[in-house]
């Protein structure tokens, strides 16, 4: 690690490449998220974004895809004057071009999973072609008929139940639970500020309670 002739660079790259060795004719869950590596009594660290293959079918996993390293110096930049590429929530879709390359590899399907801090319009409109995303819903969004998605998901019928058992943890004895599900289509309004989203258009996206 200390050696300055290997970049981190490198090192994620060669991973990536094993990886994508790995994923052939599989459908692949690439997952995503950010955890603390140094925090500091300022509030100044570093922050680790990895994003890692598991097949779909068998939960195997299969490697790392992408991993970006990010200072954080402390305080509350305005992120409103920063372009997209400049601020630190564009690793997301960083890592969601990347797993691109899964695809690219011979994989059968792409699926990219994050969460709710994901769940931002610029990240949903630069998704790459044939790239799937699994993203839980943080923001209530306007839709293109003048509804709200979270009211919408709330009409929708019951399609169906699983009964799953949850081991007990800390604080939550075991239990059965049984889960609904309900999904439909709908189309996500461009954001209202148009100067930042000119070049984006309205999403159709499948949401699902």
């Amino acid at each position: 690690m200390r050696n300055r002739a290997v970049t981190v660079h490198e090192m994620i790259a060669t991973a990536f490449k094993r990886t994508a060795g790995r994923v052939q004719d599989r459908h692949i869950l690439a997952i995503q998220d950010t955890t603390d590596a140094r925090t500091n009594d300022d509030n100044t660290g570093i922050a680790l974004h990895p994003m890692i293959a598991v097949d779909a079918s068998d939960g195997a996993l299969l490697g790392l895809v992408h991993a970006e390293f990010l200072r954080r110096p402390g305080g509350r930049p305005n992120r409103r004057t920063l372009p997209y590429e400049a601020k630190e929530s564009a690793r997301w879709l960083r890592a969601t071009r990347q797993a691109a390359g899964l695809q690219q590899a011979g994989a059968a399907s792409v699926t990219v999973v994050a969460d709710r801090e994901c769940d931002i319009y610029e990240d949903l409109a630069g998704r790459p072609q044939g790239i799937d995303l699994l993203i839980r819903a943080s923001h209530d969004r306007l839709l293109a008929d003048g509804r709200r998605l979270f009211a919408t998901a709330d009409t929708l019928p019951e399609a169906g139940q699983i009964t799953v058992d949850l081991p007990a943890a800390p604080g939550r004895k075991a239990r059965t639970a049984t889960l609904s599900l309900r999904f439909t289509t709908v189309e996500i309004a461009r954001p209202a500020d148009r100067k930042r989203h000119a070049e984006l258009a309205a999403l159709p996206h499948t949401v699902s309670l």
